[in-house]
């Protein structure tokens, strides 16, 4: 202890931080329970409380105290400039310069930001009203806490995602500020207060992931970032975060997609009487080698190897991938589809090879353009998990089907995934790029994409490649090599040997043709690939009457919770309404987990949910004069409704329809 500092004094001090641990702990003991545990007896080993050479509580780790200057002084002038421009999400769309929209819901959205724009000015920021309502922060490192306690001093916080790497520095944090107040004061607002203390940094990004997903997309606009201290772990988390933000607004679908993919599964499964999926593929391990077909740029590398060893294992090829393999001489034994879009069915049809298609089985999504299977040998059918027309079949047809995750949203994904599905174990990438050197080469030669004059496909960013240095990729091909990573993870049982010159796919192994194993030849591949597809899938469902019919008799129940959507916005007038009452409609729509009409209404209805209240909350927020955003607020809520009223018709008159694009 400096010895300017009184005895009485420091003796007071310290049973001040006393009491404001104990005040803590008690705290966290009511809302974190394990927190609160792990705590009780902690004794810190690197970083503690004491005083520095002014005589201020600091964080000292034995040799230099954390805090150059006052601790608390020093936080609130970094507060000061935080708010001169604080980093923030946002929800900006590309306008379209035309009115021809495939779907409403683009023209609706599009509409809302033309409005904003035409009334604001393109780049206009977001406004942080003093004293007013902060949705959502997420303060990477809580050193001693008094920035956050400056931030609910200056605004109403409803939610706070706090990421602490150091356990000993949240341990101090707990002697020097009340976040009594802060639990609270969020929940006062209907948010709450997340900590995450220790941990990779990337536990931290999923676990903001998985707040948006409880508590809705709406909050992502104008979520700001905060980090308070600079360390390896505060710089690796505040750079994922900011890598990542686009994993967290994509995948959500859209009614009017949905539509069409219940047209589609009806059709597949009453029409084409497709067999589907069994949740028990798996349980028979399949001990065969496949190679698993993209059509990225290296593929052309790799054709001669394939077709050399085309006798001795399975090949599945997705997609595209399908045309450059036929032109080799390669006929795969399985192909995988998994878009929706009549206009795949028009790609598949300029592939040619009419005779040599029929002799090949299709692995298809349920929600693909039913046109498609009767190109190919006989259908079989994977159940797209979170979709509706998956919901459907296991309420109404039966539950004896396999729901397939991680199979989107590129079709690679539903080739490895099917892959998994079936039981196979041994897997080898071939064109699995999720990537490109060149903005010119960007998809393997004799592909479709050859035959559009022109076509480049431009870079969004670099990722480490596959065999060294970076390739350029897209923020799809990302999001889907890091799906493919995901079932990696979830099935670690399985081998998985990357062949492909792109982007690096962790938990696969990278290797060069060359150096890849011999394989065996399999002996009438043929007749042992239709013994596991007749052992994986089923036709024997049968319906207990007309399926449009069953699908029909929801319809009532989708009019009612619309209803309450509607309802919902009636009042909304200011933006702090207007985040209750889209809190309410997600909470609404996202507790339909059980009864099969409710859940089949939330398959249709979130995606577009997400879309509408994120666009709104992102151009609201922007708004700094009160009475102009309250009038726009109000347009919104016109053009939300009329949405809403639109999807259910459009629902009701094309669910037994085709597709229309």
């Amino acid at each position: 202890m400096p010895p300017e500092i009184d005895q009485l004094q420091a003796k007071i001090q310290q049973q001040i931080l006393h009491a404001t641990f104990l005040k803590n702990m008690m705290c966290l003991k009511l809302h974190m329970p394990a927190i609160y545990q792990y705590f009780q007896n902690y004794q810190p080993k690197k970083v503690q409380l004491a005083f520095d050479p002014n005589g201020e509580i600091n964080l000292s780790t034995g040799s230099q105290f954390v805090y150059d200057a006052d601790p608390k002084a020093s936080s609130l002038t970094q507060v000061e400039k935080f708010l001169e421009n604080p980093p923030c999400f946002d929800f900006e769309i590309s306008l379209r310069k035309d009115e021809n929209y495939q779907y409403q819901h683009e023209k609706v959205i599009n509409h809302i930001y033309k409005k904003r724009r035409k009334e604001l000015g393109a780049a206009s920021p977001f406004h942080m009203q003093d004293g007013g309502q902060i949705n959502f922060i997420a303060v990477i490192g809580l050193g001693l806490g008094y920035h956050v306690e400056q931030l609910f001093k200056l605004f109403d916080i409803r939610s706070i995602y706090i990421f602490e790497p150091e356990p000993d520095v949240f341990f101090a944090a707990l002697h020097t500020v009340d976040m009594n107040l802060w639990f609270n004061s969020c929940i006062s607002l209907g948010g709450e207060l997340t900590l995450k203390i220790g941990g990779e940094e990337s536990a931290f990004v999923n676990g903001i992931a998985q707040y948006f997903k409880r508590e809705g997309y709406f909050l992502l606009p104008q979520m700001y970032l905060y980090r308070h201290y600079l360390s390896n772990k505060t710089t690796d988390a505040f750079k994922l975060i900011s890598e990542l933000e686009y994993r967290y607004k994509s995948g959500w679908g859209f009614c009017e997609d949905e539509i069409i993919g219940i047209s589609h599964t009806l059709s597949n499964i009453s029409d084409n009487k497709a067999s589907i999926l069994l949740e028990n593929a798996k349980l028979y391990k399949k001990e065969q080698p496949v190679f698993i077909i993209g059509n990225g740029p290296s593929l052309d590398n790799d054709l001669a190897y394939i077709k050399a060893n085309q006798e001795n294992v399975i090949i599945i090829s997705s997609g595209t991938s399908l045309k450059p393999l036929l032109n080799y001489g390669i006929i795969p034994d399985l192909h995988v589809e998994q878009e929706r879009p009549k206009s795949i069915y028009q790609w598949v049809k300029k592939i040619g090879y009419e005779n040599t298609l029929k002799e090949i089985p299709l692995l298809c999504l349920n929600t693909v353009y039913p046109g498609i299977l009767a190109l190919f040998k006989q259908p079989y059918v994977m159940l797209k998990a979170g979709d509706a027309g998956t919901s459907f079949i296991h309420d109404f047809v039966s539950n004896k089907y396999l729901e397939l995750y991680f199979c989107n949203p590129t079709v690679t994904n539903a080739s490895t995934a099917g892959a998994v599905a079936m039981g196979f174990e041994e897997l080898y990438l071939f064109g699995l790029d999720y990537g490109f050197k060149s903005e010119e080469d960007h998809h393997a030669k004799g592909s479709i994409y050859q035959d559009i004059k022109g076509f480049k496909m431009s870079s969004d960013f670099k990722v480490p490649g596959n065999f060294g240095g970076e390739v350029h990729t897209k923020r799809v091909f990302d999001s889907s090599r890091g799906v493919l990573e995901m079932l990696l993870e979830q099935n670690p049982s399985i081998k998985c040997f990357n062949a492909s010159d792109g982007a690096a796919i962790k938990l696969t192994t990278p290797m060069r043709t060359k150096n890849l194993p011999k394989f065996k030849s399999i002996k009438n591949k043929k007749k042992m690939v239709e013994s596991y597809l007749q052992g994986c899938f089923d036709d024997t469902y049968s319906f207990e009457q007309d399926i449009y019919v069953e699908f029909s008799s929801v319809l009532p129940y989708f009019s009612t919770y619309v209803s309450f959507l509607i309802e919902t916005l009636n009042s909304v007038k200011t933006k702090n309404e207007l985040t209750n009452a889209f809190s309410r409609q997600f909470k609404f729509v996202m507790q339909f987990e059980s009864d099969r009409n409710k859940m089949l209404f939330h398959r249709f209805f979130i995606g577009t949910l997400n879309f509408l209240q994120a666009s709104i909350m992102n151009n609201v927020s922007r708004y700094k004069d009160e009475k102009a955003q309250q009038d726009f607020i109000q347009y919104c809520m016109t053009e939300m409704k009329a949405h809403l009223l639109f999807l259910l018709s459009d629902v009701s008159e094309h669910y037994n329809k085709p597709a229309r694009a």
